[in-house]
């Protein structure tokens, strides 16, 4: 019979956003859950939705624990951010094994997680998490997960066909509750010594579920609409994406992300896959080349290296622009525009893009 971390791992693959088996996945395992950690969350049901949570009752049946004993497991795996917790829907307590992109990797570095732990942990992440397993995750379905928000805080730019809840401010409007977190990309970057990305740290942000989950973990901290917004901002302006749950309207996640360590603007900077094999890119930069002057400052900011000067005039390579528009906010000429690559747009609620995927899921031929 398989060994605990070999059937966690098996659990863990079915998950909406689940995780592909490898020998690096078992080793990740075996550094976040004991042996008796790893058969509680082996009770967790994994046809769950992302930010849906079993009641303990459910679990419980799953298990042959006593109660008390798995609650503890449970409880303390919640407290170390191993499992996704909130009330479930009996009002008691309600756990979710975490999924890919929502709160795995990325708990362990939430917080900002400095010390030896989180050094052997983004060993182990960047181990597993290589460009090969990123591609079997995101790169499996139709539908994507995530999506790329074009810039509209910095500075006023003429958006063709781009609609009001595709940007930002709707987004934040919308939001119950607010938490802001470290970005886990840079972080962990960070903590294994590499320290050429100059960008910002804690620009991660969460909304309503997701910020009641890190916020009663410690993992982030409140912050107001207001903060949120001066927030996206300021990220603009460094030149960081926003990346978004690909859904209209009430989304979970705003990361701001760069071409340096991000797990997935990165690959796509790096060529190491196409563009739209990981992301949607419902947007292209467009560019009035009679207005263009040649600075060459779109060419410095631009996240996916999609830019080069061409007889002074900056141009596009459209099969890696990802439509982000932070070229915009450095342009001095107002050069630049943001236009719809597609005319198909994200489901309208995060709930519908689960779905949407679970679909996909089990029926991958359509």
């Amino acid at each position: 019979m398989p060994d605990v971390y070999q059937r966690l791992a098996r659990h863990l693959g079915p998950l909406l956003s689940g995780y592909p088996y490898s020998e690096n996945l078992i080793d990740l395992l075996k550094a976040g859950f004991s042996p008796a950690e790893a058969e509680a969350a082996l009770a967790i049901p994994n046809d769950l939705m992302p930010l849906e949570a079993a009641p303990l009752k459910t679990i419980a049946a799953r298990s042959q624990m006593p109660v008390d004993e798995l609650a503890g497991l449970l409880e303390g795996l919640a407290a170390r951010g191993q499992v996704f917790s909130r009330t479930a829907t009996d009002g008691g307590p309600g756990y979710a094994l975490l999924q890919v992109g929502y709160g795995m990797p990325q708990s362990y570095f939430w917080g900002g997680q400095g010390d030896d732990t989180a050094r052997k942990m983004a060993k182990l992440v960047l181990g597993y998490f290589n460009v090969d397993t990123t591609r079997k995750i995101y790169g499996g379905r139709p539908t994507k997960t995530f999506r790329y928000a074009p810039a509209s805080l910095s500075v006023e730019v003429p958006r063709q066909g781009v609609l009001p809840q595709e940007m930002m401010e709707p987004v934040v409007a919308a939001a119950g509750k607010i938490a802001l977190c470290y970005c886990p990309c840079r972080t962990a970057a960070r903590v294994l010594g590499r320290t050429d990305c100059e960008h910002s740290l804690e620009v991660c942000i969460k909304y309503d579920e997701m910020a009641e989950f890190v916020l009663g973990r410690g993992l982030g901290r409140a912050i107001s609409a207001d903060e949120a917004m001066a927030v996206l901002k300021a990220s603009e302006e460094e030149g960081l994406v926003h990346m978004v749950d690909n859904a209209e309207g009430a989304i979970k996640h705003t990361c701001n992300c760069c071409g340096h360590y991000c797990w997935h603007v990165g690959i796509i900077r790096r060529r190491k896959a196409p563009r739209d094999a990981l992301m949607a890119s419902y947007f292209l930069r467009a560019t009035e080349a009679g207005e263009c002057i040649g600075c060459g400052a779109c060419v410095d900011i631009c996240p996916v290296a999609a830019v080069k000067m061409v007889d002074e005039v900056a141009v596009v390579d459209q099969d890696w622009c990802i439509g982000c528009g932070v070229c915009a906010v450095v342009c001095p000429t107002e050069a630049i525009s943001i236009v719809r690559r597609i005319e198909e747009r994200s489901p309208e609620t995060t709930g519908e893009l689960f779905n949407r995927l679970r679909r996909e899921m089990e029926d991958p031929q359509g």
